[in-house]
Order: C-alpha cells, then structure tokens, then sequence
C-alpha cells in the first residue's frame, strides 16, 4: 500500500474517530439528563505512596489518613490490624526516613502509542499506578547465627490519591498486604488483606472497572566472595471487577495462616551484624485499572492492530478480572 493511501486511511480513521466520540458523548449526555447521572470527570495528576508497616507501628500506620468508607471498630478492621501489628506491642511513629520514602509518579499508559489516534484515545481507559519504599526486613537484636529470622516489617500500604496533595479525603485508593514470614520461616507468606476503591485512574463508560496488583521486592547483598543486587519476587496478588456506579469498593481478605503466596525472603548478607536490624530491600507496589472503553474504540482498535504491542502481565491480570462485569 502507498504512503499516500495509508496517510489518507489514518485520516479518514481519525475522522471517524471523532466523529463517533462526539456522537457517544452526545448520546451518554442525553441519557445522563434523562436519569440524573453523574457528570464527567476530569482526571487530574495522582500521587501514589507506599509504606512500610513494622509490626509495633501498625496502629499508627493503619490509622493515618483512613479511606472513608473503613469503619476502625469493624471486626474486619480489627483482624486486619492484629495481622500486620505480628503480635507487637505498639509505639509511636519512628521518624526514619524510608517508613516515608514515596515514589510519586505519574499515570504511565500502557498501551504503545500508534500513528492513529484511536490508540491515543483508547489510552485513556487504562492506567498503572506505582510506589516503591526501602527498609531493613528482618529485626535485630540476637547475633547468634543460628537464631531464628523475625520479620521487622509485617505489611506494606499502597495508597492512590485523587490529587497531587496526600489529603485524607482524597484517597481513591487503598491497599494493605501482609509480607510477614510464614511459620517455617523459610518463606515470606504474601497476602492481600484490605482494598478500598472509591475512584478509579482510568476512564470508564459505565463505571466497570477491572483491577490487578502486584507486589515486588528487589534486594542487594553479598556473600564471601562478591555481591549480588536481584528481585526477590514479584507477583500478581489480587485482581477483581470493579462498579463504582453504586459507591465506593471495599474487600477484606482471608488472613487464614494457609492464604496467600510463599515466596522467598529477602537474602542475608554473609556476615550481617545481626545485632541491629538488617535484611535490607526495596518493596513496590503496582496497580493497574483498565476502565471499559466504547465499543466504536475497541471496534476501531481491531481494525487497526498494532503487531508489536505487547501487553504487560498485570494488565492481561486486570482484563481477566474484567470479564465478569461482561
């Protein structure tokens, strides 16, 4: 095909484009006179933060900036609580500078941008949100080598904000998972444990979102002869369907012993002072949400394929989790 042939058919794509989103909108906003729908909204710059839990600040943690749709007297509060407080007794807050470390990011698309601007458009209704936190895992305290491994950190927070301030009413999203050690202590037990969704990163016709998260570690150690920086873990621990149409999404999640993933715990340097905490590595957190598109995006989307476009696991996650809202 020529170059002129091909600039003339992205052309008339891009004018169908437009003309079948004005269509849309006009129809979407005859309808949402009718019923009294919401209006649009915009979608303005995110933040997004994560936050180490060690087991005798779990209180505090937890209770900083509490979505408003979490009742703190709830049974299911207080099992979530008891699971990342790892049966420690609690103290204030430390100021140390990585229970604060936040990697604030902008929405990242996920789909390559193509010479068409129906892919640019059809970016628009999926997104990923990402944070990233470092601390010492393990708790010091016993030098003996062959003393038993306590995980300091027991829980990790993730929370997305409507906005670029950190406002208590602003958070749109929330998710709490446990990464204390599983019993053996050979394993680290990786569980999802609360997820609060009051809006979503993505655009949406009708309020259906599908959600996955993942969580990560990355750690850097040495042994007798060199030293060694790896993952540790990454895996998909959560994924669901979303309707924000009837309110805000909120879920608990078993904190049975047996629930959850083992995955491997975080490497120890040879000769490790054990005497002070120790164990250290870079936890993240990434969330994907992929809004449901117009059927004239996806119809336009096939039409014009892109072959080297390769969708991320999380995502493929996400669009599973989508198929029961069909």
């Amino acid at each position: 095909m020529s170059k002129r042939v091909t600039r003339a058919l992205r052309r008339l794509v891009s004018h169908s484009l437009v003309t079948a989103s004005l269509s849309f909108a006009a129809v979407q906003g005859a309808a949402a006179d009718e019923r009294g729908a919401r209006a649009s909204v915009d979608f303005a710059p995110t933040s997004s933060v994560l936050v180490l839990i060690p087991g005798s600040e779990a209180a505090q943690a937890l209770s900083a900036r509490r979505p408003a749709g979490v009742d703190p007297a709830g049974k299911p509060e207080a099992e979530l609580l008891r699971e990342c407080a790892n049966d420690e007794s609690q103290r204030p807050l430390a100021a140390r500078g990585f229970l604060w470390s936040v990697l604030t990011q902008g929405w990242r698309v996920l789909f390559h941008p193509l010479a068409v601007s129906v892919h640019e458009e059809l970016q628009k209704y999926a997104a990923v949100s990402d944070a990233t936190a470092s601390g010492d895992y393990y708790r010091g305290g016993d030098p003996s080598p062959a003393a038993p491994l306590n995980n300091r950190i027991s829980c990790l927070r993730f929370t997305r904000f409507v906005g670029a301030d950190a406002a208590p009413e602003g958070v749109a999203l929330d998710f709490v998972a446990s990464v204390r050690l599983d019993a053996p202590r050979d394993a680290i037990r990786l569980r999802p444990l609360r997820l609060f969704i009051s809006r979503g990163g993505a655009k949406s016709v009708n309020g259906h979102y599908s959600v996955a998260i993942s969580v990560r570690a990355d750690a850097v150690w040495r042994d007798e002869l060199s030293g060694h920086h790896d993952q540790v873990f990454e895996e998909t621990i959560a994924s669901e369907s979303v309707d924000l149409n009837t309110g805000s999404f909120l879920k608990y999640y078993p904190t049975e012993a047996a629930s959850g993933l083992r995955v491997p715990i975080v490497p120890m340097s040879f000769g490790a002072d054990r005497n002070r905490d120790f164990g250290r590595a870079e936890f993240g957190v990434r969330v994907a949400e992929v809004g449901t598109a117009p059927a004239t995006l996806k119809l336009l989307a096939d039409i014009l394929p892109d072959p080297d476009e390769k969708m991320a696991q999380l995502v493929v996650a996400a669009a599973v989790a989508g198929v029961h809202l069909q």
